[in-house]
């Protein structure tokens, strides 16, 4: 549209011909600079582009852009170029303010100077309205995206007809852009979020079948701690399980600590890590509350016990309920990305425990149901499945195994001499041996009072006395707590030469414990014809 000095000059054709230069011109600049705004897709992008624009046009470094963001109702400052700002959010809950900005009115230092009600605006809001030289609402259809500040310093910027065409037109077209552009992220964040929400969503599901198929707890505690440390991106972590009978929390598994021989002594429980009342640090507050915690400065949290020994950076603490109950925490710490945990991490950790804590209760119960509470080997009972299975294994895979049964020696002297709590001392003890110093495939029961056997898949009668000897000879040089030496007798059976079933074998093996006890106990005998079996009723 021609100005008031093209009106005037309507007859002359140097006139006209310079107007209409002036409008191609302006034509041409806003189609390229419409057309490289119109191709960005991210936001900072944009609004670089725009504010080199805008500030090129006007001769200036200094311009900040203001985006309004509709739920608060504020304008909150998103890309600065060298202007000084001071107030980086402010509300825009003024109707007159409201309405001079979707009338696409730029405001000039001296429109502002000249309505009292505007400068009333930014004078309560803190706006420096002097120092700016001209406020660029950024609108569409009426609605208002943003506000672009052009600073000028004490001088008054020259806005000609032509700067003001271009920068009303650029402003509404960039308004558009920017709209689109925040519309672009916020759809890209929803498809992140949700493709986000389907790959933990399909973790979880795995980790859960998983954990469905272990029931051996120490294997289910390092599987659950492992993906714990893997969903949150952790360096390390650890369960903590608790004792109703001691009222304490106690490691139970690590895992990725650098000193893998130290990790694998405490998860074979050969090291006592300290334990912890509830209230007690972080791990004892968690499980007293019950609410999750994490700490992403250990160094300044007071709760967190030696933080400065414990090569602890960042924590994130989860409990673990079944049925009401918290049964332990788990904790992992030290997050790659130095970031520290968010709650993203807290989420996705709480799904995993309440899943690991169902598992763990089974798995618990299923501990309780097949192992003796005392000496924590296996009850006679599944003892006798796990024999029975594998003797069919073994005749079936033309395979050797053999059986040995255990008992101590003169232990009822332990028991009238010093008392039974001394008595389960030394069944405790003696069980503890004898399952460290077997191999995972063995399988060692309590038998009954202070006998035991043990079940060594593939194993010939040679190599069965060996193990037994070493066995022996290792119970004997036990030292107890104010109690004297104790010792064991042993007797081995062997599939198949000594007998192809169950029964058979035990009652071999009894017979060669028999013998041992008869030839002045503290011995290993291995079953031979000549052994006298006892009478079957």
């Amino acid at each position: 549209m021609p100005d008031q000095s093209e009106n005037a000059h309507v007859d002359d054709p140097a006139a006209q011909i310079g107007a209409l230069s002036r409008q191609v011109e302006l034509l041409r600049e806003l189609s390229t600079t419409g057309f490289r705004l119109s191709h960005l897709l991210r936001c900072q992008d944009l609004y670089a582009v725009f504010s080199e624009t805008v500030g090129s046009k006007l001769g200036t470094d200094n311009v900040a852009i203001y985006i309004h963001e509709k739920k608060e109702r504020v304008l909150r400052l998103v890309y600065n170029q060298g202007a000084d700002v001071s107030t980086r959010v402010f509300n825009l809950d003024d109707h007159d303010f409201f309405k001079h900005l979707v009338q696409n009115k730029m405001l000039t230092r001296a429109s502002i100077e000249a309505d009292q009600s505007l400068k009333q605006f930014f004078t309560d809001r803190g706006l420096d309205w002097q120092d700016a030289g001209l406020w660029i609402p950024l609108c569409m259809q009426h609605a208002v995206v943003g506000l672009v500040m052009v600073g000028s310093g004490p001088e008054e910027l020259p806005v000609d007809d032509y700067a003001r065409q271009f920068l009303e037109k650029i402003s509404a077209h960039a308004a558009v852009c920017i709209h689109n552009c925040l519309l672009y992220e916020m759809r890209e964040k929803e498809k992140e979020d949700l493709d986000r929400t389907l790959y933990n969503l399909s973790l979880l599901y795995d980790i859960g079948r998983a954990m469905t198929h272990i029931s051996d707890l120490k294997s289910l505690l390092k599987y659950i701690l492992n993906q714990a440390i893997a969903v949150t991106h952790a360096e390390k972590g650890s369960i903590m399980l608790h004792d109703p009978d001691t009222d304490r929390l106690s490691i139970r598994v690590l895992a990725g600590l650098d000193d893998k021989v130290y990790q694998a002594r405490v998860n074979n429980n050969e090291v006592t890590c300290r334990s912890f009342l509830p209230g007690e640090g972080v791990a004892g507050r968690v499980f007293q509350s019950g609410e999750a915690v994490f700490i992403n400065e250990t160094g300044g949290d007071s709760s967190f016990v030696e933080a400065a020994t414990s090569y602890v950076r960042s924590i994130a603490c989860i409990p673990m309920h079944v049925y009401n109950q918290t049964i332990g925490v788990i904790n992992v710490t030290n997050k790659k990305n130095e970031a520290g945990f968010i709650a993203d991490d807290i989420e996705m950790l709480s799904a995993v425990a309440d899943q690991a804590a169902v598992s763990i209760s089974k798995a618990q119960l299923w501990e309780m149901a097949v192992n003796d509470s005392l000496t924590g080997l296996h009850v006679r009972r599944y003892f006798m499945v796990r024999l029975q299975e594998e003797v069919s294994r073994t005749e079936r895979y033309e395979k050797t195994l053999s059986v040995v049964m255990a008992d101590l020696d003169y232990f009822k002297a332990v028991n009238d001499t010093f008392g039974h709590t001394s008595g389960d001392q030394v069944l405790k003890a003696v069980g503890e041996f004898l399952h460290e110093s077997v191999r995972d495939v063995d399988c060692v029961g309590r038998y009954g009072g202070e006998e035991f056997v043990m079940l060594l898949p593939e194993t010939d009668k040679a190599s069965a006395k060996r193990l037994s000897e070493r066995l022996r000879k290792g119970i004997a040089a036990m030292e107890l707590d104010n109690l004297p030496h104790i010792t064991i007798s042993m007797g081995i059976a062997t599939f198949p030469e000594d007998g192809r079933n169950v029964d058979e074998l035990l009652r071999k093996a009894d017979a060669a414990l028999y013998a041992a006890k008869k030839k002045g106990r503290n011995r290993v005998v291995g079953y031979t014809n000549a052994i006298l079996l006892p009478d079957v009723e």
